[in-house]
C-alpha cells in the first residue's frame, strides 16, 4: 500500500471542503441566470376551426347542488391497475391426498352346503353345494361354477378359493355330530 508523505490536517480539509461547496453553488446559480436571456413574446394565431358548442346552464340549474362525487369517481379501464387494492398473499393448502382405494373383496358366498360323502377307507371325499337351480359335487381341488375351487373340508367350515381374487374363503358346515 502506498501512503502519501503529505497529510492534510482536520482544520484544512474543512476549509477546502468549504471551498468546493461555495464553489458548486456559485457555479449552479451562474449556468441558471448567466445564460438566460429574456423570454421571447409568443403570439396566438387565429384558424379557422370551428369551436365545440359550449353548453351554458340555465339560470334555474344554478339553484342545484353540484355533485362532488364526480369529481373524486374515477372509473378504471381494463389496463388500469389500481395500485392501492388489498393483496392477500394467502395461499391456499393443497387439496388432501385421495384416500387409497379398498382392496378388492371376494363377493360374498352364493352356495350352500348340502351334505358330504366320504368313502370307507378314508379315501375321496365329495362336498355337495347348491347355488340357485345348480346342484355342485365337487371333491377338494376341483374347480366348480367358473370361479371357485374347493382347497378343503375341516370340521366346522369349507375352504373356497376365489380364482379371480385368489382369495380364500370360508363357507360353515353344520354339523349334526
Amino acid at each position: 500500500m502506498i501512503r502519501s508523505s503529505m497529510q492534510i490536517s482536520p482544520r484544512w480539509r474543512q476549509a477546502l471542503l468549504l471551498f468546493a461547496l461555495l464553489a458548486s453553488i456559485a457555479a449552479s446559480y451562474w449556468v441558471e441566470h448567466a445564460g438566460a436571456e429574456p423570454a421571447e413574446t409568443v403570439e396566438a394565431v387565429a384558424r379557422n376551426v370551428p369551436a365545440a358548442p359550449v353548453e351554458v346552464p340555465d339560470a334555474a340549474g344554478e339553484d342545484e347542488p353540484l355533485d362532488l362525487g364526480r369529481l373524486t369517481r374515477r372509473e378504471l379501464a381494463g389496463t388500469d391497475i389500481d395500485a392501492f387494492r388489498a393483496k392477500s398473499w394467502y395461499v391456499p393448502p393443497p387439496p388432501p391426498p385421495p384416500e387409497p382405494p379398498e382392496e378388492p373383496a371376494a363377493p360374498p358366498l352364493p352356495f350352500q352346503y348340502m351334505g358330504k360323502t366320504e368313502e370307507a377307507d378314508g379315501g375321496k371325499t365329495v362336498v355337495y353345494l347348491v347355488h340357485g337351480n345348480e346342484f355342485h359335487a365337487v371333491s377338494p381341488g376341483e374347480e366348480f361354477a367358473g370361479a371357485y375351487r374347493l382347497e378343503r373340508v375341516e370340521q366346522a367350515a369349507l375352504v373356497i378359493h376365489y380364482l379371480p381374487l385368489s382369495i380364500d374363503q370360508n363357507l360353515p358346515i353344520a354339523t349334526g355330530e
